[in-house]
This record gives structure tokens, C-alpha cells and sequence, in this order.
């Protein structure tokens, strides 16, 4: 089957290529009665951005399914169940809750039966984002097509798996049909931004590429749509009004992003953004309040921070102390996935494992099936912006980002490439500017 192969750095519309190709596919009557187009991302936040994507055209109408690889895996190998031999359920037991599934389909996929199979219910096939594929997502996408029409869209540069070979799987997509490269950033003008980003991305002095201020009282280089701004600062007093200060510079909307939102100093700063009022030459500005998106782990986290849980309880105590909180959906969610199981099951007592369970499920499948879209200000992990566009960025940098000093260059470069303005980034600490992210590593 044909496959096509969209390769470009951040902003060149990797995406928007995949879509339009994929439309033009349909077109030309790809799919017939009964038949979907199959989209399928590594992560569940490229899925909901891709199922919105393919929304927006009135070409696909209902004709598509969004799915991570994991849950087409978990569906293949759950509606074949009686081709998988005890060997291979042996080998998917040894792997974790995600690869297992994703093993299982593979060598399921093996079989030209099965790939007639899924292709006469999907001819046509998407992968964003494939550059973090693994070795078993890999194998799915590899089986997949011989009988389906591919259409995928990578980077390597923008893989944020630390120690991951992207090599193999490059390779493996440049040699499966035609590739197409992109060369052109669409997603924004900003000379100064994109040679900063590029300055990253071949792992050059950043500071290369822009101009010192004389002026800043803290070290400075800028340029079109860029600001590099050295703090010294261990105080979150003072780093919180480095922020504000940029925040109040810009038109439109921030996003703040940083390799480790757990970082102390980060978030006592970003407590003091949202609630304090700042003064420049006589005129308050601020606050500015931020809306923090957390993965699906950090949000349960934080919301069963704000409970205290009994050993065990009956159910009728346990609504009584998750009540005051039952504005969040998942804890509506959990209180009535108690009341079902009292009332249908005849459960009196739950344990503290259980509420802890049934709100971290909650908070997942939140997560797995809806992408809630934000206004204002944001702050977020870079790992969380990926694949986004952002009116301003204002990026964190501090002393406790981790990984080898390519991963480092990744992460500076994709939260970069987020700007679609304007772009700062604060490094936290001093004499960092001459190492990785933002210099070659010694040799």
C-alpha cells in the first residue's frame, strides 16, 4: 500500500500536511460504505489534538476514529483473542500494561489474515507525532502496512525520550513509501525566535545569535521575538517578578513553561504571579492568574492532597467528606461510583486504596477522553505543550533540569518553537550560559 512520510522541524505544519493529505485521499475514494480513517498517536494529548483536527473538516464528517496506539492494540488483541497462543500472552505478561497490548497486536498483525481484517474496517491509517513511537508501537505501525494506506508525520529532534534511538525508526519511515520535507516555519516570522531555535537545535552558542542589552539590569540578549534573560536569583520574590514583568511586556495571553514545574522556587514564584500586584514607575500591573495544567498523575495528586481519607468508611461518611469538592468532575464521579456499588453490589465499606483508586481513574479517564481548552495565562511542563502553539512563551530554566545535554537541547527547543510572537527564556542560576542547553558541551 502507498505510505507517505511527512518530515520537518517544529512550526514547518507536519500536521497540517497529514490532515490535507489525508483529505485528499478521501477524496479520491479512499473509503467506502462502513469504512473509517484510523488516526493513532503515542500520547492521549496528541489524539485529542488530532481528533480535533480531523473535526474541523467537514471532508472526514464521522468517517474517523482518534486512538492511541495502546487502545487499538488493547481492541485488536481482545477481538482475536482466540489467535493468540499461550507463547505470546507469556511474552505480553512480561511487559508493562501498555507494551504488552502493543506486543501482542504486533505479532498478531503478522498474519496477513489480520491485516485484511483491520484494513477492510480502516484502508486509510495516521500516526502523528511518530517520532516517539517505540520498538512495539513501531512493529504495530509496521504491520499495519503492507495492508493500509500510511500517513505519517516525525521530527526526531522533537522526541523528549531521553536515551531513545530515533535512528531505526526514521530509517524504517523514510524507506516505507515517499517522504516529503518540509522546510518552511509557518508558525511564526520572528527572525530572532527562529534563529535562536535553530542556534539550539545544531547545539550552537545561543547567545550567537542575539544582541546584549546594555541597559538590562540583569544579563540580557535579545532579539526579533526573543529575550535570554540571566537570573541570579534564589528568591521567588524576585523570580516571580522577573515573570510578571514579562507578562505585562507582551500582547495577548502567556504560557510559562519549564522542564520541572515541581520545582519549589518555581511554583512559590508562580503563586506569587497570580495573586500580587507589582509597580513600575508609579502604576500597578497584575496580577496575572495562571491556570496550571498537570498530567493526569500530578492533577490526582494534588486533588487527593486536599483529603484526608479514613482507613475505612462506610458511604455515607465518605460523601460527606468528599462533598465540599464535588465541583471537580472527578470527585462527583467517584461519589457516585460508590453509590452504584452500594446500591447494586450491597457495598457498605470502602477503603482508603479504593477512594484513591476510583479518583485516580476518574482523573485519567478525564484525561483519556477530553481535551479541555484553556484561556489566559497557562502554565505548564514542555513535555505537556508538545505539538502546541502559543501566542507568548515565557520559558523557566532551572537548575534542577535533567537528562543528557541532547535531551536538554530538545526540551529548550521545543518549548521555543511553541511562540508564535514571542518568546523568553529565564535561566534560573548562574554561570549556566556556557554549557548545554544553551552551549556545545565541553570537549
Amino acid at each position: 500500500m502507498t505510505f507517505d512520510f511527512f518530515e520537518g522541524a517544529a512550526g514547518t505544519g507536519k500536521t497540517h500536511n497529514l490532515v490535507e493529505r489525508a483529505r485528499e485521499i478521501v477524496q479520491g475514494g479512499a473509503l467506502d460504505e462502513g469504512q473509517k480513517l484510523l488516526a493513532l498517536t503515542f500520547m492521549n494529548g496528541a489524539r485529542r489534538r488530532l481528533n480535533a483536527r480531523l473535526g474541523e473538516n467537514p471532508e472526514f464528517g464521522r468517517r474517523f476514529e482518534c486512538q492511541t496506539f495502546d487502545v487499538f492494540a488493547r481492541t485488536l488483541a481482545a477481538r482475536r483473542r482466540s489467535l493468540i497462543l499461550p507463547e505470546m500472552l507469556a511474552q505480553a505478561a512480561s511487559l508493562n500494561e501498555f507494551d504488552g497490548p502493543c506486543a501482542l497486536a504486533a505479532v498478531l498483525l503478522e498474519q496477513e489474515a489480520v491485516r485484511q481484517w483491520v484494513a477492510r474496517s480502516f484502508p486509510l491509517v495516521l500516526v502523528d507525532e511518530a517520532q516517539d513511537l517505540d520498538e512495539y508501537r513501531l512493529r504495530v505501525l509496521q504491520g499495519l502496512s503492507p495492508s493500509s494506506r500510511v500517513v505519517a508525520a516525525a521530527d526526531a529532534f522533537q522526541c523528549l525520550h531521553d536515551g531513545r534511538d530515533t535512528v531505526p525508526l526514521i530509517g524504517w519511515l523514510e524507506g516505507a513509501g515517499q517522504t516529503h520535507r518540509l522546510t518552511q516555519v509557518r508558525r511564526t516570522a520572528q527572525q530572532g525566535l527562529l534563529a535562536a531555535a535553530l542556534a539550539v537545535r545544531e547545539g550552537r552558542v545561543i547567545t550567537s545569535t542575539l544582541t546584549q542589552s546594555r541597559r538590562a539590569r540583569k544579563p540580557t540578549w535579545y532579539a526579533q521575538g526573543f529575550r535570554l534573560v540571566e537570573s541570579f536569583a534564589t528568591n521567588s520574590g524576585i523570580v516571580a517578578r522577573t515573570i510578571a514583568d514579562e507578562v505585562s511586556y507582551r500582547v495577548g495571553p502567556a504560557t510559562i513553561l519549564s522542564p520541572d514545574m515541581t520545582s519549589n522556587l518555581i511554583r512559590q514564584a508562580l503563586d506569587l504571579v497570580s495573586t500580587r500586584v507589582w509597580q513600575r514607575n508609579g502604576r500597578d500591573f497584575g496580577p496575572f492568574p495562571l491556570k496550571r495544567e498537570e498530567n493526569h498523575t500530578e492533577e490526582a495528586d494534588a486533588l487527593l492532597a486536599k483529603i484526608v481519607l479514613p482507613g475505612t468508611a462506610g458511604y455515607a461518611d465518605l460523601r460527606a467528606l468528599l462533598a465540599p469538592l464535588a465541583e471537580d468532575a472527578a470527585i462527583a464521579q467517584t461519589i457516585r461510583r460508590m453509590d452504584r456499588l452500594r446500591r447494586v453490589h450491597g457495598q457498605a465499606v470502602f477503603t482508603s486504596a479504593q477512594v484513591t483508586e476510583f479518583v485516580r481513574e476518574s482523573v485519567r479517564n478525564r484525561s483519556r477522553l477530553g481535551f479541555r481548552q484553556q484561556r489566559g495565562h497557562l502554565a505548564m511542563t514542555i513535555q505537556r505543550a508538545k505539538n502546541r502553539e502559543f501566542p507568548n512563551v515565557i520559558v523557566l530554566w532551572p537548575h534542577t533540569a535533567s537528562g543528557s545535554p541532547e535531551h536538554q537541547r530538545r526540551l529548550l527547543y521545543n518549548a521555543i518553537t511553541r511562540a508564535k510572537n514571542h518568546c523568553t527564556v529565564i535561566v534560573l542560576g548562574q554561570g549556566r550560559m556556557n554549557s548545554p542547553p544553551f552551549a556545545p558541551a565541553p570537549t
